[in-house]
Order: structure tokens, then C-alpha cells, then sequence
């Protein structure tokens, strides 16, 4: 299984409340997908300093799930047109568990 990481921040632009379109958007998206074992996103819950703005988490079946996910037209449009515009910075990390 690979364990699928990623942070945001977004940039000054972000309109207010972007965070619950963005959290809707993807799990819209993750819930029409097979091999999603489990898939979690949201805004900073806000109890530390120097977080992140936004969460992804999910973890999928296999490599060959994730690339699925990670290519598909609906994802690169969410990427393009939810993120794109008001990502500051974005980090990834991705382990097998």
C-alpha cells in the first residue's frame, strides 16, 4: 500500500472559504475511485504554529491506484482550477506502509 501525503499553503489570493470548496471537490473525486483505501483532506485545524494551509491524505492499494488517481482528467482539473490559482507552495511525500 502507498501512503499519499501532501501539504499546501495557499497564497494570499485564497478567497474566504476556498478550503471547504477544495475539501468537497476532492472527496467528490476520491469517493469514485477503486483501490482508495482510505482518503482524508481539510483545512489546519489551527493548534500549532507554521502548518500548512490544506491536507491531503489518502492511502491507495498499490503504485498503479495512486498513478490512476494522480492522472485522471477529473484530478488534473481539480489541480488546475481548485488548487492551481491559490497555491503558494505544495509538498509531497509518499511512503509504503
Amino acid at each position: 500500500m502507498l501512503h499519499h501525503i501532501v501539504l499546501f499553503t495557499w497564497n494570499d489570493s485564497v478567497p474566504a472559504g476556498h478550503a471547504q470548496f477544495a475539501q468537497n471537490e476532492l472527496l467528490a473525486y476520491a469517493a469514485t475511485l477503486k483501490g482508495v483505501v482510505s482518503y482524508h483532506c481539510g483545512p489546519d485545524a489551527g493548534h500549532t504554529q507554521g502548518a500548512a494551509d490544506f491536507a491531503v491524505s489518502a492511502i491507495f492499494e498499490s503504485v498503479e491506484d495512486w498513478h490512476a488517481y494522480d492522472t485522471a482528467d477529473e484530478h488534473n482539473r481539480i489541480r488546475r482550477e481548485v488548487f492551481g490559482p491559490y497555491v503558494g507552495e505544495r509538498k509531497v511525500i509518499q511512503f509504503n506502509i
